[in-house]
């Protein structure tokens, strides 16, 4: 190496260096620990899915679960022993995040959780890994976004796909032009859920060790069922998500707009029905919605009553362009040229759990904006909000993105928030923009 080469090196040494202990120094700031102390993780909701969320933070040498939390006591109990003997539990998330020992959250509740959650999280000065959906509606996606900009939170949405190293490869490849100009997209997921359903059980008395109100929240004074308390259950009421069109199309939405680089509809239509299950759900069993970005649109399709795949395959993205087709799933993707065009392409899968969680705690360290960062992963609900909004009013609806406001329709607009049942709904107004606010209601059951 010559002197100059060396000088060069030197440099940029110091400046690398430089730059780690500054983010080092944020990170102390930020949270209060020194950069070489463990990330202190506490987990919100102790489920199947928040469970499995904590073991991927253990996994990592870096990583400690000091708290759990859970209204129903034998989840919280277990995990709790998963997690160690050390570990503090808690009923109320409120009072894990006054744990001082605390520097970021896990949330995998129930879905009309999540902002109230993770705006009080950011309150809280804690990071924050929040399960998709991020939000139950728009205007709380973005008093989310407002809460972890001004605490300067790093909030992670679980939207996986975006770490796995095979949907990047895919992303160089579309951006690379190879399949061509792309007219249109189709997400879905298919499979049959007839002729019961979810089923039709009575309302009953909470099991013993649940807390029911405080699992219900903001969500309106209902009943105990089972079919609104148990995933996948709760996720086909209004009260508490979007049926499939949100809590499972946003994984697929999340990456479409990271691989396309667009994030904000022009347009949205949706339309379906209950048509066969005579379950207590909801929301529809058979779903379509055409989300129209200007140059291209997508074609989300959610179907409960037939299972014939889609391109070969149960779920996926399928990304039509001028040069071929690229069938993009979580075990891989394959790409089908239009006549001699181009060549075929396989890939296999690759991990994205692990990937994405550790995604997460460097950036807790180094203060940069993780890869399904909050104003993103708020900006890819936002298509399947009006998906349903469109579904429930049966027409289309107009979106302007720089304002957040569905164009000329005010019955629309009413959709944007929804009624907080109290003290809940304090966390999100006080972090709502401007134009939202006229939407909020709130009730005391």
């Amino acid at each position: 190496m010559d002197r100059r080469s060396l000088l060069r090196a030197a440099l940029g040494w110091t400046v690398g260096a430089r730059a780690i202990t500054e983010a080092q120094a944020t990170r102390e700031q930020s949270t209060g620990t020194r950069a070489d102390q463990p990330i202190r993780i506490g987990l919100i909701g102790c489920g199947g899915m928040g469970t499995g969320l904590m073991k991927f933070a253990m996994a990592n040498p870096d990583v400690r679960i000091v708290a759990v939390c859970d209204v129903v006591e034998e989840r919280m109990v277990r995990a709790a022993q998963i997690a160690g003997e050390k570990t503090a539990m808690f009923r109320d998330f409120r009072r894990l995040l006054d744990q001082k020992d605390v520097d970021a959250v896990i949330i995998a509740t129930p879905d009309h959780w999540h902002c109230v959650q993770t705006i009080a999280a950011c309150e809280a000065g804690k990071d924050v890994y929040v399960e998709k959906p991020l939000s139950h509606n728009i205007a709380e996606g973005r008093a989310a976004v407002n809460a972890a900009r001004r605490f300067k939170r790093v909030v992670q949405q679980g939207t996986q796909q975006l770490s796995g190293a095979h949907y990047r490869a895919a992303k160089e490849l579309i951006r690379s032009g190879a399949l061509g100009t792309i007219t249109r997209v189709r997400v879905w997921n298919v499979w049959n859920d007839t002729p019961g359903g979810i089923g039709n059980p009575p309302d009953e008395n909470p099991p013993p060790g649940v807390d029911y109100d405080l699992w219900l929240g903001p969500a309106p004074k209902r009943p105990f069922n089972r079919n609104r308390f148990f995933a996948p259950g709760y996720w086909f009421f209004w009260d508490y998500s979007g049926g499939f069109m949100l809590s499972w199309a946003i994984h697929h939405i999340d990456t479409v707009h990271w691989i396309l680089e667009k994030t904000i509809p022009r347009m949205v239509m949706s339309t379906g029905g209950k048509y066969v299950l005579q379950d207590n759900r909801e929301t529809p069993d058979t779903q379509d919605a055409l989300i129209d970005y200007g140059d291209f649109y997508v074609q989300a399709s959610i179907y409960h009553t037939n299972s014939r795949p889609i391109e070969g395959s149960g779920y996926g993205i399928a990304f039509y362009g001028t040069n071929g087709t690229m069938l993009l799933t979580r075990e891989g993707f394959r790409v089908f040229p239009e006549g001699d065009r181009m060549k075929p392409i396989e890939s296999g899968g690759s991990p994205q759990s692990e990937p994405h969680m550790r995604n997460w705690l460097d950036c807790i360290k180094t203060r940069d904006k993780p890869i399904a960062d909050i104003e993103f992963a708020h900006l890819s609900n936002n298509p399947l909000h009006l998906a349903n909004i469109s579904y429930r009013l049966k027409r289309a609806v107009r979106w302007d993105g720089n304002k957040e406001l569905i164009i000329g329709d005010e019955e629309a607009n009413r959709y944007l928030c929804r009624t907080y049942r109290k003290p809940w709904g304090a966390y999100v107004y006080r972090h709502l923009s401007p134009q939202h606010r006229r939407y909020y209601r709130e009730s005391d059951s």
